[in-house]
């Protein structure tokens, strides 16, 4: 269930959709695209509500983890359904863009593998030059050089000015890419800007301690440990202001604090890591 979920996105903008599984990510994406329809609350795109203007969907496009609606279909038949409804659908570039993916157009797409399957439905969601794209794992099961194909095909499309939402569980293409992070947390959405992805929020630390390590201090709410071999310990801290957790540290005079850069995957570690998986 999506609660309290509020955020802006400009244009040529590219956001990364991050959480557990089961937070919600994909239905986000659906309500978004105007395929769910909200309990309460409204999508404004443009100024014109989503779900109340229907025309306004043709401005948008959601790209699932699986095009299962068009197994059936070939290549050039999904270019044509999707070509009477996005008013400025190219065909060329689907065609240029399917050959720089190896892709054959006349296969029907359930003979596809599933990395084929991704590259197919990229492929297919931005040849409708929609101005909002909404991807959902567009990366998953795909081999390391079609990835890299898949990624710059998308910050092509929003250096052209087309925005971009992309959920992923791959935190590092995310940090790589977007301008904008939406942490998924039961059902409602913080917003996070990618250069500065942390700041304020945690800090992260390699530590050395002087004889044994401080067990409770470890244990506390302000500390989490992500990895230690014998005394060096790497440590996230609590970085909000008021947090003592870094003066307690130093008051313990260990042998070494060496600041660490803090990763996207710091702060869903920080902010995720201690709630269930649930599938």
């Amino acid at each position: 269930m999506l609660t309290n979920v509020s955020f802006e996105l400009g244009e040529g903008r590219v956001a990364g959709l991050i959480g557990r599984n089961g937070a919600g990510k994909t239905t986000l994406l659906k309500v978004l695209s105007g395929i769910l329809d909200p309990d309460g609350g409204e999508v404004i795109f443009e100024g014109r509500s989503v779900h109340r203007e229907p025309e306004v969907k043709r401005e948008l496009v959601f790209i699932p983890d699986t095009p299962e609606a068009w197994y059936g279909y070939t290549g050039w038949g999904a270019a044509y359904m999707f070509g009477q409804i996005y008013p400025r659908f190219d065909p060329l570039y689907f065609k240029e863009t399917m050959i720089r993916f190896g892709l054959p157009l006349e296969r029907n797409i359930r003979h596809f593998s599933k990395g084929m399957r991704m590259m197919f439905s990229t492929a297919l969601g931005l040849s409708t030059r929609a101005k909002l794209v909404l991807l959902d794992e567009p990366t998953n099961g795909i081999d390391p050089i079609a990835k890299k194909q898949v990624l710059t095909l998308l910050m092509e499309a929003a250096a052209d000015g087309m925005s971009l939402i992309v959920s992923s569980h791959l935190l590092e293409e995310l940090e790589r890419m977007t301008d904008t992070i939406l942490l998924m947390r039961s059902g409602s959405v913080e917003t996070h800007a990618s250069e500065s992805v942390a700041e304020g929020i945690v800090t992260k630390l390699q530590v050395v301690f002087q004889g044994e390590a401080p067990e409770a201090w470890l244990r506390s709410p302000d500390v989490r440990v992500l990895d230690h071999i014998g005394r060096v310990y790497t440590l996230l801290l609590n970085g909000a202001s008021g947090s003592v957790a870094v003066a307690e540290l130093e008051a313990m005079n260990p042998l070494l604090i060496e600041p660490l850069a803090v990763r996207l995957e710091d702060l869903y570690v920080w902010k995720l890591g201690g709630e269930p998986n649930v599938d």
